[in-house]
């Protein structure tokens, strides 16, 4: 895989310095965007959130020609014209330097998504950031995948939901949709992107409410927004419809 580091385009791995945070400790921010064959889709609100997080602690970072560097890695790695998983990656050391990567991506866009309930729980302000020490959210998904599931969802410790293990969690009762509230999960930018097309309220969502609605969905950035058949043992009707149109905006589908 070609890689961007330091005005370089190379497959040689990116070198660290050991007593850097991004070393000793994982330190770092990250972002994933689609490119759908075309373009990387809603990069500014990607790199809004990226660049807020890094200013947010304070690091001093290098800034690039993002667009242009990201389809010079797509072209390279020979992914032009096909989906790919796009990955902005800042390393913290002083300054921080972008690394830009990208992998063929294959969308599923009619997967209905079976997802458990992580046993463990992981509540800091630091979820409300994409970092890369993100441990505990690749072990929550593994464990789910291991157990047959397609991902795992996060509670906070009075048993509200937060989010899943890869993406943000939305939920319907009629006509009235509901996002978790909270203020320890991602700032998502798939959900900012449904709430332009339809009315979101959030709204604290216990676990014991959920036999109460009716459909439930989770959306990122790679995925759209597709429904959820099951959270545990609760059970939810496909709303193939909504996903639909929304997927239609997260992915900029030259249909729309």
């Amino acid at each position: 895989m070609i890689h961007y580091r330091k005005g370089e385009f190379t497959h040689q791995g990116v070198p660290m310095d050991p007593a850097a945070p991004a070393f000793r400790y994982g330190a770092g921010f990250y972002e994933t965007i689609l490119y759908n064959g075309r373009k990387p889709c809603h990069l500014d609100l990607h790199l809004d959130r990226l660049l807020h997080s890094l200013r947010a602690y304070g690091a001093q970072y290098a800034a690039i020609d993002f667009e242009a560097v990201i389809l010079e890695v797509v072209n390279r790695n020979g992914l032009e014209g096909s989906p790919a998983r796009v990955n902005i990656f800042y390393p913290m050391e002083s300054p921080a330097h972008p690394v830009v990567m990208a992998a063929p991506y294959e969308p599923k866009p009619y997967k209905a998504y079976r997802l458990c309930l992580c046993e463990d729980r992981h509540v800091s302000s630091l979820n409300t950031y994409k970092t890369t020490n993100a441990m505990f959210f690749h072990l929550a998904r593994n464990k789910a995948l291991q157990r047959g599931f397609d991902d795992a969802v996060l509670l906070d410790f009075e048993d509200r939901l937060l989010e899943t293990a890869t993406g943000a969690l939305l939920f319907r009762r009629g006509d009235e949709f509901f996002e978790t509230e909270s203020p320890y999960r991602l700032a998502s930018t798939s959900l900012w992107l449904a709430r332009t097309t339809i009315q979101v309220a959030p709204r604290p969502i216990a676990l014991d409410a959920l036999p109460e609605l009716e459909h439930a969905y989770i959306l990122n950035a790679l995925i759209g927004m597709r429904p959820v058949v099951t959270i545990g043992e609760v059970a939810f009707v496909p709303d193939e419809d909504t996903c639909r149109e929304v997927s239609e905006l997260i992915l900029e589908d030259p249909a729309r």
